[in-house]
């Protein structure tokens, strides 16, 4: 069966006006502009329609699923249906020469595959409910709702690389070469080098929903139904931003130095958001009916391409040059620490973006109070700021500018000043009350030659209790000690660094019962 369709333009009766306002961010600098051609949305392609998954490859859009049909296009605005296995196909990705359909359900066939997006053949496939789907490093990776990764090299043959029941996984992505998934059970961001070794890190606080991990320009990007989107270089660390409505988003994407995000029905209400860099974010609705959920949009020749649960697609053509424009955020920021003050050195962007780089932006806050100094390129250290306040906790970012703008910041780091630059662990008081987190300063960690600081880990004492930290590229680490007891204890910290054995003094915090 194959069936074709066109697209209209102001779906459900509305003027050419109404539709035009989805993308209203273009980048700074930006050689496609965004705001100069409407969404175009495509009729229902059948009563059956129910779609879930986008993904562009092989030169063509390919839609996928609850149902027994499939949905192709070339350009994003003309369409065409056919046939596939029935299923409950939520995400789809292209990767090893072929299209990858998996199932949110964990009976019957579990996974399609397609050469050329018309053609599909179904399999059991690999056990699970399957909620997304991605492909990098020349492979698959697949996360469920029951906490599961699987990954394959050609997208037939699966190998489960981790399983954790606790976690309800429901997107995955692939950037800078690592994987990276988010979870709507207990909060975290889950990433891999290889897609076989998985480590976790809590986005925010524990139990909040993350949903649509996407990777552009240097950042990931991950959404809270609250409201919030979540941005992260490395996803270890993760700076929140508020978008402009409380709502769950099921899918973003990334093109031509944008961001969007699909979300769902909520009342009248059914927007998509778009940012440049993640952190400004602008909503819009598509005249389409307003209680059918937008579940996923991927990007590609130069086109956004987003579908809902009623079987409508939206496009969105960007005209123009739409290549690199600002560069990625510098690969990390590092440094050393005086009293008072911090030096801070600059560490090349992955991508310079469009055109050289010509300086870098530090910033350095304490949560109220915010310094920056502008960084030059062609010398080290390159930027210092004075007047802080020693035993004090600040965080450093750094942005990267070229002749379009400046970059997003680089993930937070944090920074103690302090009067004596030697090992030591304290707590800031002496004193602590036992209702009270005790929070150990480890500083004075030092660097080898090259400026690079130690990844042994760094064992750090409170009395009987013992922790471990990576230093930061400060040389510092910071350690929280929930629910002290009354006593007194002594506090240290040791580490070997290239060979060498270090122990700091021993500091004594007394922990008091009120």
């Amino acid at each position: 069966m194959r069936k074709t369709w066109l697209t209209r333009v102001g779906a459900c009766g509305a003027s050419l006006a109404t539709v035009t306002a989805l993308l209203l961010l273009p980048a700074q600098g930006a050689q496609g502009a965004l705001t100069a051609s409407s969404w175009k949305v495509a009729p229902p392609a059948s009563d059956a329609a129910s779609w879930y998954g986008a993904t562009y490859g092989a030169n063509r859009f390919v839609v996928v699923g609850h149902g027994d049909v499939v949905a192709t296009s070339t350009n994003g605005s003309t369409w065409s249906e056919h046939a596939a296995p029935a299923g409950a196909w939520q995400s789809v990705a292209y990767g090893s020469g072929r299209f990858v359909a998996l199932s949110a359900t964990g009976g019957g066939l579990r996974e399609m595959t397609s050469v050329d997006g018309v053609h599909w053949s179904a399999s059991p496939g690999p056990e699970g409910e399957w909620t997304g789907i991605t492909y990098g490093e020349d492979r698959f990776v697949a996360v469920s709702a029951f906490g599961q990764f699987i990954t394959s090299t050609d997208g037939v043959r699966w190998v489960t690389t981790w399983t954790r029941s606790q976690f309800l996984l429901n997107s995955v992505t692939y950037g800078d070469g690592r994987f990276v998934a988010v979870d709507s059970a207990d909060g975290d961001a889950l990433i891999s080098l290889n897609g076989f070794n998985w480590s976790f890190y809590t986005i925010t606080t524990p139990g909040a929903a993350w949903y649509a991990v996407s990777y552009g320009d240097g950042l990931f990007s991950a959404f809270n139904p609250s409201g919030l989107v979540a941005t992260s270089m490395l996803g270890y660390a993760w700076t929140t931003h508020q978008t402009s409505a409380a709502q769950q988003m099921n899918g973003s994407a990334f093109g031509c130095d944008t961001f969007v995000a699909t979300g769902q029905a909520s009342g009248e209400v059914n927007d998509l958001l778009t940012s440049h860099l993640g952190e400004s974010w602008s909503a819009s609705s598509v005249p389409t009916d307003t209680t059918a959920d937008w579940t996923a949009v991927a990007f590609g020749a130069n086109t956004f391409v987003a579908v809902d649960t009623a079987g409508d697609i939206a496009s969105r053509h960007v005209p123009g040059y739409c290549g690199p424009t600002v560069a990625t955020p510098p690969k990390d920021v590092s440094g050393n620490v005086e009293s008072g003050q911090v030096w801070t050195y600059q560490h090349p962007p992955a991508s310079d973006g469009g055109a050289p780089v010509d300086g870098y932006l530090v910033t350095i806050t304490n949560g109220t109070k915010s310094w920056t100094c502008h960084a030059p390129v062609f010398y080290q250290p390159n930027c210092i700021i004075k007047g802080l306040a020693n035993r004090a906790v600040y965080e450093v970012t750094t942005q990267v500018h070229n002749r379009f703008g400046w970059s997003a910041p680089t993930d937070p780091e944090t920074v103690i000043p302090v009067k004596t630059w030697s090992l030591q662990a304290v707590t800031v008081s002496p004193t602590v009350p036992a209702s009270e987190p005790a929070v150990i300063q480890v500083t004075g960690v030092i660097a080898n030659s090259e400026g690079i600081y130690p990844q042994s880990p760094v064992s750090v004492h409170f009395g009987a209790q013992s922790y471990s930290c990576i230093p930061s590229p400060f040389g510092e680490c910071l350690i929280t000690v929930a629910n002290p007891q009354p006593g007194r204890d002594a506090v240290w910290a040791s580490y070997t660094g290239y060979g060498v054995y270090y122990r700091s003094p021993t500091s004594y915090t007394t922990v008091t019962a009120s």
